[in-house]
């Protein structure tokens, strides 16, 4: 099974799907990346018959339906002007080239980011604290498994403004 609701904000290399490599490969995307449409939980997957049928028992045991709103919405977003996407994305890298030169001025080494729009930093629980007291919405990596408790991912789905917001209070955390 692979999640490629990111496809489309690989910065500089292509999206490989991994339905390319192999016949039993069950691929899950959605509309929430892609179109802005967080929240709207309208989502697919496409993989061989047999699996899909299972999944799709699995579904409406805990899903009714999306509703009609949403799925005309998609419609809309998937068979109209596609340019949006692009545009997005070049903004995406815009504000994650900001962030990661911003955080690598104040001493944070990690590898630039080749997706998505989170940074996943390395810092410490205290640091984490400092960050979070200071008004910086950031997601500590326990959240994301026992391995990454030294971590904060750091979403730059915001706009500019607010992205020169939460660096000036990390670098205030980082401070006081």
């Amino acid at each position: 099974m692979s999640d490629e609701v990111y496809e489309h904000f690989i910065y500089g290399a292509s999206h490989h799907s991994a339905a390319l490599f192999g016949e039993d490969v069950i691929t899950v995307n959605a509309a929430s990346k892609t179109y802005a449409m967080t929240g709207w939980r309208l989502g697919y997957l496409a993989g061989p018959r047999e699996y899909t049928e299972q999944c799709l028992k699995v579904h409406q045991y805990c899903q009714a339906c999306a509703t009609s709103i949403s799925q005309y919405a998609a419609l809309a977003a998937y068979t109209g002007p596609q340019d949006c996407v692009g545009m997005m994305r070049d903004e995406y890298r815009r504000r994650r080239d900001y962030l990661y030169a911003e955080l690598q001025k104040m001493g944070f080494s990690y590898p630039l980011p080749e997706g998505a729009f989170y940074q996943f930093v390395p810092m410490q629980k205290e640091r984490i604290g400092r960050i979070l007291a200071n008004g910086v919405i950031i997601v500590p990596g326990e959240a994301f498994g026992c391995n990454a408790p030294d971590y904060a991912r750091l979403s730059y789905a915001a706009s500019m403004g607010d992205l020169r917001t939460a660096v000036a209070r990390i670098r205030a955390a980082q401070e006081g």
